[in-house]
């Protein structure tokens, strides 16, 4: 089993998962597996049907049984008796878990030509935290599309912008935080943001409440 990590904190559980299976090789180990057949039919990229089921395989290690998982018409996932929020990308899947906050998660692999889009998601005062308004600095950039990516599933909206409505205030990279905040709801939330740094890809997670 390729699990990486698994972490619990204030109340909240999550962890890593690498994905070394194949589609089948994931859904062969889920006791719910005959129950996934009629949505993994429709879905033809065989990458795609992975990642689905390498979340599943994570949050029966996270909540100790498989749970039943829907979502809302927003699109955020729910599981009955938790807040989740799940992520993937080639290779990786993770998900996070809590009774008692929402939670927001994301993984993002380094790729350079985040650079050329730095523009659009992080206004001047952003950039300045992190190097000022030419940076390449990759591994930074991607924290703060990643650290967005979190904080705006921890709101439970459907599409908006939220390149542009959730800010980074500070990046402090020795204690490997960000404080995000948000003008898309009355409420304006401010979210501390954790992040964890790999050779090859970043994980951010939240909690809110």
């Amino acid at each position: 089993m390729p699990l990486l990590e698994i972490h619990t904190r204030s109340e909240c559980r999550w962890g890593l998962w690498r994905i070394d299976e194949t589609w089948l090789e994931l859904l062969g180990g889920l006791e719910r597996g005959d129950t996934y057949r009629n949505f993994l039919e429709n879905v033809r990229a065989e990458g795609r049907r992975t990642e689905w089921l390498a979340v599943r395989a994570l949050l029966r290690v996270l909540l100790g049984y498989e749970p039943t998982v829907n979502y809302r018409p927003e699109g955020y996932p729910e599981v009955d008796g938790w807040h989740v929020s799940f992520s993937h990308t080639r290779h990786y899947a993770a998900a996070i878990c809590s009774r008692d906050a929402v939670v927001g998660i994301d993984i993002e692999r380094f790729r350079p030509r985040i650079v050329g889009l730095r523009d659009r998601f992080l206004d001047r005062d952003e950039l300045a935290l992190i190097g000022g308004p030419n940076t390449d600095d990759v591994r930074r950039l991607t924290v703060c599309w990643s650290a967005k990516e979190a904080a705006f599933k921890m709101l439970r909206l459907g599409s908006s912008d939220w390149l542009r409505g959730v800010r980074i205030v500070a990046y402090e990279p020795a204690s490997n935080q960000l404080t995000v905040h948000e003008t898309l709801t009355p409420n304006t939330y401010t979210f501390k943001i954790d992040f964890s740094l790999a050779s090859d890809y970043v994980l951010t997670w939240g909690r809110r409440g």
